[in-house]
């Protein structure tokens, strides 16, 4: 274990912190360990960027294809087909941003879909 100190943590965010490492029964370096190393883990995951075009279909091999979850952006209208599932959504999609119209199956809410989006100007079920 490494002893370390730690300057500049703003002091509403360290009371907090410390109050929920107290509710946990656990030593603030205990918590601390343990969200270092979800956001090491979360980084060194392999993620995707996939962008810049008129229209794009995607389907849920296209989304199982690839190692880790991807981010869309700059899409004029995305298009999810209708094999896709909340599950594989959920997992392989990380983000939509700047896309001007997304269109989603049947399998999927919007608000599903919104919990994903950044700057999107439409989500529309298809059909």
């Amino acid at each position: 274990m490494t002893d370390v100190t730690i300057r500049g943590i703003d002091d509403e965010v360290y009371a907090k912190f410390t109050a929920e490492a107290k509710k946990r029964e656990m030593s603030i370096g205990e918590l601390t360990t343990i969200v270092m190393r979800a956001l090491v883990e979360d980084i060194s995951t392999t993620n995707y960027r996939i962008g810049n075009l008129s229209s794009l279909q995607v389907s849920k091999k296209d989304l199982e294809s690839l190692k880790g979850a991807v981010l869309f952006h700059n899409i004029k209208t995305l298009e999810f087909a209708e094999d896709i599932d909340w599950d594989t959504f959920d997992q392989r999609v990380m983000s939509i941003k700047n896309c001007t119209k997304v269109l989603i199956p049947h399998t999927l809410t919007r608000f599903q879909v919104l919990t994903k989006c950044a700057m999107v100007s439409e989500v529309k079920v298809k059909g």
